[in-house]
């Protein structure tokens, strides 16, 4: 993958220590995308852990024809949304390839299909909304479906998955 700043990076440098929460998006959305991560930074405003010191937050999109300027620019409204620049560290906004796309897809279970827009162009998608918490190992712990996420159920899926507990019965490994 690339990150937001066109540094080549693996999925796996964002673990190891601590807990992450993912989402597959693409950040050029018109619809569901921004709101499932408006509702992620409402909840992480309400919940007392640290971005980059308790928990990083990762964003991979599944459209391989963004690049790491768009990924940087939804990084900057976003962190400005939330309020906190000192977090920036723990904010992570990935573009990549197709074949890595599909491998982290597949491993939390994450369907999606390009779709014709208003103008007929296959340039939207068809997709679920939802964040994936993982535990340090990469291991989904928990899943969370929607748009809006509860604080509370937010705050002990990192405490669960900090202490490497699975939430589900699925124990696959993103990394």
């Amino acid at each position: 993958f690339r990150d937001e700043t066109g540094k080549t990076v693996r999925l796996g440098d964002y673990f190891g220590e601590k807990p992450v929460v993912m989402s597959l998006v693409y950040y050029q959305c018109k619809m569901v995308c921004p709101e499932e991560i408006n509702g992620l930074v409402s909840a992480l405003e309400m919940v007392k852990f640290v971005p980059g010191r308790d928990f990083n937050v990762v964003f991979i999109s599944f459209d391989p024809t963004e690049t790491p300027e768009i990924a940087s620019r939804e990084k900057a409204v976003y962190l400005k949304r939330y309020g906190h620049p000192g977090t920036a560290k723990g904010w992570h906004f990935l573009t990549g390839q197709q074949q890595g796309i599909n491998a982290v897809a597949s491993a939390v279970g994450f369907q999606y299909a390009r779709v014709p827009g208003p103008d007929g162009r296959m340039d939207q998608f068809a997709h679920a909304s939802a964040i994936e918490i993982l535990t340090s190992e990469g291991k989904v712990a928990q899943y969370y479906l929607g748009v809006e996420y509860p604080p509370n159920d937010l705050r002990l899926g990192l405490v669960e998955a900090s202490a490497g507990n699975i939430g589900s019965p699925d124990r696959k490994s993103v990394v």
